[in-house]
């Protein structure tokens, strides 16, 4: 599949984090959180169908690789995209993903992040990839002049994260977090 070309400046780094030793899985082996490249998008289907199971949904595939290229590779993207890895092996293999766009509420008339999805392999889960992730959220959220990213989730979902990140939930089930302009 072929995808055409788009600029892409806003993500130039990937993230390493190290296992903190006692968290669950293997130890000290460095976690990769990066922005998604044209060569993820098969894997990325898998994930959003691991993900779509994990809540209780199914997705067909429909062609969603040729539509994302257009998508996170249009400039500038429609959707915003990171992949988490474990480096180091002959072929990478993602372990999770986050996807978000810019939005403008009608009623504020303000921009914000929307995080549309975020889901990581119950194996990646608890070693600081999702805080990091929502980490580089908030950095896209301050290149765009945007003071929140919203988010909405199943109630099934796992609260006590979003709540420990500085999550309030709203009265539709949708969350914000604040974003700090100033730095």
């Amino acid at each position: 599949m072929r995808c055409h070309s788009g600029s892409r400046s806003i993500f130039k780094t990937s993230y390493n984090l190290t296992n903190k030793p006692g968290a669950r899985g293997d130890e000290d082996k460095i976690l990769r959180v990066r922005p998604l490249r044209r060569s993820d998008l098969d894997q990325l289907l898998g994930l959003c169908t691991e993900h779509a199971e994990y809540e209780g949904a199914v997705i067909e595939e429909s062609d969603q690789a040729e539509r994302w290229c257009s998508a996170f590779f249009a400039s500038p993207p429609h959707l915003y995209g990171w992949v988490c890895s474990q480096p180091g092996a002959a072929v990478e293999v993602l372990e999770g993903y986050m996807a978000a766009s810019i939005a403008t509420s009608t009623w504020s008339a303000i921009p914000y992040v929307f995080l549309d999805c975020i889901y990581l392999r119950p194996r990646m889960r608890r070693h600081g990839i999702g805080k990091t992730m929502l980490s580089l959220l908030a950095d896209l959220a301050h290149q765009h002049g945007c003071q929140e990213i919203q988010w909405q989730t199943t109630l099934s979902n796992e609260v006590t994260f979003y709540r420990s990140i500085g999550g309030v939930p709203l009265t539709k089930v949708r969350w914000t977090l604040g974003v700090s302009l100033a730095e």
